[in-house]
């Protein structure tokens, strides 16, 4: 790797997605089951932290009561709504690394850089959307908060992370013609 020495969107547009990138379709479920991992853990941190002790930590696609699942922490003790809320700030802060990260390395390989936009910046924007719908329909996580918080204050949030997400992700992923060269009239 080689640090940026151009100007922000310059050094954006010097890595891009190939056609020969969709094979890492195939890699979906191992995507899955990292952000999954993701997830789950930040729910499992936050609440150990708030003095919760973990009694189980599932990260792999299940069925719980006739209920699929993707993942699930249980813990026992007192705890506050920022348990329920960590995988959506652990999102923010994901997004918010490892674009700095991919806007400012060169990566000499590209499939590192390509890992690191699914995993960093299209899961985190996979995950709260998900959850953020699916919360809207009264399950998950997100329905917690909306019981939890005022309704105004999870809507706003989401809304913002999801934009950041998406406006990210195309300054990422903009095709290099758009820009010129640094230094160039």
């Amino acid at each position: 790797m080689e640090c940026c020495t151009g100007g922000f969107l310059n050094y954006v547009m010097k890595q891009q997605l190939r056609r020969t990138d969709l094979v890492w379709l195939l890699a979906y479920p191992l995507y899955q089951l990292i952000g999954t991992l993701r997830h789950e853990a930040s729910h499992a941190i936050v609440a150990f932290l708030q003095g919760a002790a973990i009694e189980e930590f599932v990260f792999w696609p299940t069925w719980v009561h006739s209920v699929f699942r993707w993942g699930y922490v249980g813990w026992s003790g007192d705890v506050n709504w920022v348990v329920t809320a960590a995988p959506y700030l652990c999102d923010l802060a994901t997004f918010i690394i490892i674009f700095a990260i991919c806007t400012r390395v060169r990566f000499r390989r590209h499939w590192v850089w390509v890992n690191l936009v699914a995993m960093g910046l299209i899961s985190p924007l996979v995950n709260s959307a998900y959850n953020y719908l699916n919360g809207t329909r009264g399950g998950g996580d997100v329905a917690s908060l909306f019981r939890t918080l005022p309704s105004q204050v999870v809507h706003a949030y989401f809304v913002f992370t999801l934009a950041v997400y998406l406006v990210g992700l195309v300054l990422m992923l903009k095709p290099k013609s758009t820009v010129a060269p640094h230094g160039s009239d």
